[in-house]
């Protein structure tokens, strides 16, 4: 058989022998073209103009190619016509281009460093967030590395159009584009967060370090995440549960100067290899904070602590997978206390004071008045895929939220005054649900349909006073989101209805509301649509269009909160005498973002929106205070108008040189009540944020990724308050302000352990100042000079066995 095989190779070679030399003679007679023609050029880095040796070059049409030199050179012979050149280096994104040859030609080519081939690649099992037309920013990395020891709304600020309305240091509600609270939805590791988040002085009881990812949709979401995400949504999204055999760990050590503040949080992952399928992951951390410190003076009983911690379990195979998550958040909280004062004239004394009159030495101490806050989640969460129709998901959650409010005075005869209870002690249990189907890719098309419900219900304790009534609230939804996408073009829309029906019940003012004296139900139904668009006609730039239609319901705390809450004292719409009960929001969200991305010298984004609100529920202070058997206090109240919401945020930064960076961001936010006709009262002041960064970026020795950045953060003085704003609020909005800020950082390699380390100084000159939007500035100062240090130790502890 051999043999035969070996004559059968030979005569065939014959053949083709005979074939290619009669070919050669009967074109020898013919006329050729003289393909002598020099294509030539040099291939070099954008940044450097340094050569880049080995890179490939390949003439398309012919498939000639070739490698340059030592010095980035090539070179062909071809013949006169046009072509395609192809140029490729491993690092560095591949470019194509036309040359049209009747001569000799020299084209040169500078390539792009590629961010993605460049760095690492760590292959996890994480699905990726589908393009979307609203505006969408993202917090991960070192970037959020820099936030450890914030709590999530002071983190979140990083993100420019985000802002804070803030009770204090350890008090910070995200804000997005001027709305807060109620209209911004929290989703925690896919859980809408459900706690007493209505109030101003109620932080989101979520801890910061369970997050690998904080994404926030600036913008009206209320299609996929319901009726209160008119504001905006943030995603609070844990690191994915590991995919390969083995166990690492992460740990987080933070200290800073100004509050002796201490922080410490460790994860733990892990997979096993004989069963691959299964996963858990393991979290906890501990925060504790002492008296805070402005440039002149400790401001007493600003400490506060945290013990938090979480866990998951997860089986997840091609087909289908189930995951079990818990989480506790608990804390404890001081509140100033000269917010609170033993008369109206006391107060008024104590509004606009160079300094309170109680000031302290540092302690980590916190005595009255403080609150104390502990809130569970607990998730059943499984998907399956539908054969290649698409893959179905559930989600169910029961989350409860425990919060205790402890006064600075309590009434006099209090039977349970030797016991040191909380004066106001209440619950809020949270039962929700959601059945998502998205089918496959079908002709460009993707989307999802979903079912989503809510159980709501709150308690008190034996011997609390009554702030907001009793009361349950039951909502069902449904929503179809599609989207089409074809070359540069994404086409997005969506549709959602809810129907809510809350049931409150308000006890007898004079007693603890164990009888009720009356009861009222309330059933909205709040449809939401949504329409947008993106263009991508290059592959740096990117342009969006949105336009969504929501419905609110009102909270039960805007209708019926009343009584001493925080140190303030709070009342509902409808217990304003001869006013009218309050109607469901309406808002028309419309945006528009322009986006300059992956360059490598500048990069941007432009959003402007509009955001028209009719029946806008807000809150304003009152110039008269409120005396109660627990003291005065500042008195706020809801009222109810129409609003128009217009503003921009920018972001952009542009690369200097190889190793300089400048950064720029800003916010501008203009609200006007066109009822009254004047500006809109409790509204973010224009900001901007500024900082050069160097790199030192050695790929090798003990120090690598080293940085030091010098930021500069100003916000101007709030101009557009309401006309005769002495008659609106206590206290004029302060004077703007300038802060400096000063960071350095590098990674510490002992053997092959990375070792990142920090130190970031906040407001290094020291510079007293006030902020509009932290309720304290009626009170005091804000937070003095701030020294952190920060340290993260990743950790492999096994691995998979080869």
């Amino acid at each position: 058989m051999a043999f035969r095989f070996l004559v059968a190779a030979r005569s065939a070679c014959a053949l083709w022998l005979m074939l290619f030399v009669s070919v050669t003679v009967a074109r020898a007679g013919q006329a050729q073209p003289e393909c002598t023609l020099s294509l030539s050029g040099r291939i070099i880095d954008h940044e450097s103009r340094e050569g880049l040796p080995g890179a490939t070059v390949v003439v398309l049409e012919t498939q000639q190619a070739t490698q340059t030199d030592a010095l980035g050179n090539y070179h062909f012979h071809v013949c006169a016509g046009v072509y395609h050149l192809q140029v490729s280096y491993l690092g560095y994104s591949a470019e194509t281009t036309e040359v049209r040859l009747t001569g000799a030609v020299i084209r040169d080519f500078r390539l792009h460093p590629d961010a993605i081939l460049l760095n690492s690649a760590l292959v996890q099992g994480r699905r990726v967030l589908a393009p979307t037309t609203q505006p969408t920013a993202v917090l991960d990395g070192q970037a959020l590395q820099q936030t450890r020891g914030q709590v999530l709304g002071e983190a979140l600020q990083k993100i420019s159009g985000v802002t804070a309305i803030q009770t204090g240091p350890g008090i910070f509600k995200p804000m997005v584009h001027g709305l807060h609270s109620n209209r911004v939805t929290l989703l925690n590791n896919g859980v809408r967060q459900e706690g007493q988040q209505w109030g101003v002085e109620h932080g989101p009881e979520i801890d910061p370090f369970i997050a690998s990812r904080l994404t926030v949709v600036k913008g009206a979401a209320s299609v996929r995440y319901g009726s209160d995400a008119v504001g905006g949504v943030v995603l609070i999204e844990p690191q994915p549960l590991r995919d390969s055999a083995g166990t690492d760990a992460d740990l987080t050590l933070v200290g800073m100067s100004n509050n002796g503040l201490g922080a410490a949080s460790a994860t733990l992952n892990g997979n096993l290899r004989k069963l691959p399928a299964l996963s858990w992951r393991a979290q906890g951390t501990l925060r504790r904070a002492g008296t805070m410190r402005t440039p002149d003076y400790y401001l007493k009983n600003s400490g506060f602590g945290e013990q938090n911690f979480s866990a998951a379990v997860g089986w997840r195979t091609p087909t289908y997978g189930l995951e079990v998550f818990y989480s506790q958040f608990n804390t404890r909280i001081g509140i100033l206390p000269a917010s609170h004062a033993g008369s109206k004239t006391d107060l008024l004394l104590a509004v606009g004071r160079p300094e309170p009159l109680e000031t302290t030495g540092f302690s980590y101490d916190i005595d009255r008045a403080y609150q104390q806050v502990r809130h569970d989640v607990a998730k059943l969460a499984g998907f399956r895929q539908t054969g290649t129709a698409g893959r179905l998901q559930l989600t169910l959650a029961q989350q409860s939220d425990f919060r205790d409010e402890y006064d600075k005075f309590r009434p006099r005869n209090n039977n349970l005054a030797s016991l040191d209870r909380p004066e106001l002690s209440y619950t809020n249990r949270t039962s929700t649900g959601e059945l998502l189907w998205e089918h496959a890719a079908w002709h460009g098309f993707t989307g999802s349909v979903g079912l989503a419900g809510t159980y709501q219900f709150n308690r008190y304790a034996n011997g609390s006073r009554q702030f907001i009534p009793y009361y349950t609230n039951l909502t069902g939804g449904a929503f179809w989101i599609e989207k089409w996408q074809q070359g540069a073009w994404l086409l997005e829309g969506g549709l959602r209805v809810e129907r809510r029906d809350l049931d409150v019940r308000r006890g007898d003012r004079n007693t603890t509301g164990a009888f009720f004296v009356d009861r009222t139900r309330f059933q909205y139904t709040t449809p939401a649509a949504s329409l947008g668009a993106t263009y991508d006609p290059s592959a740096h730039l990117t342009v969006s269009l949105n336009a969504g239609l929501t419905r609110r319901a009102p909270a039960a705390n805007e209708r019926f909160s009343e009584g001493v809450h925080n140190g303030m004292y709070e009342l509902g719409n409808d217990l304003v005498p001869g006013a009218a009960p309050l109607m469901p929001e309406t808002a028309l969200n419309t945006g528009l973002t322009v986006g300059w991305h992956d360059n490598p010298r500048f990069n941007g984004e432009v959003t402007i929106y509009q955001n028209r609100i009719l029946d806008f529920i807000y809150q304003v202070p009152l110039t008269e205070p409120v005396q109660t058997v627990r003291g005065s206090h500042i008195s706020w109240q809801y009222l109810q108008t129409d609003a128009t919401f217009r503003g921009l945020d920018l972001t952009g930064s542009y690369q200097l040189a190889l190793a300089w960076l400048l950064a720029l961001k800003g916010s501008v936010v203009r609200t006007r009540d066109t009822r009254a006709d004047e500006w809109q009262i409790l509204m973010p002041a224009d900001r901007a944020e500024a900082s050069l960064r160097y790199n030192r970026n050695k790929p090798t020795g003990r120090l690598r990724g080293s940085y030091i950045q010098l930021g500069a953060y100003a916000v101007a003085r709030q101009t557009r308050v309401p006309d005769h704003y002495e008659d609106r609020d206590l206290l004029a909005p302060p004077a703007g302000y300038t802060l400096l800020n000063l960071e350095t950082g590098t990674t510490l390699h002992w053997g092959r352990r990375p070792l990142n380390v920090s130190v970031a100084v906040a407001n290094l000159f020291n510079q007293r100042y006030r902020d509009y939007l932290n309720r304290y500035r009626y009170f005091t100062d804000e937070m003095g000079r701030n020294l952190t240090l920060r340290v993260h130790i990743p950790l492999e502890l096994t691995r998979a066995r080869r």
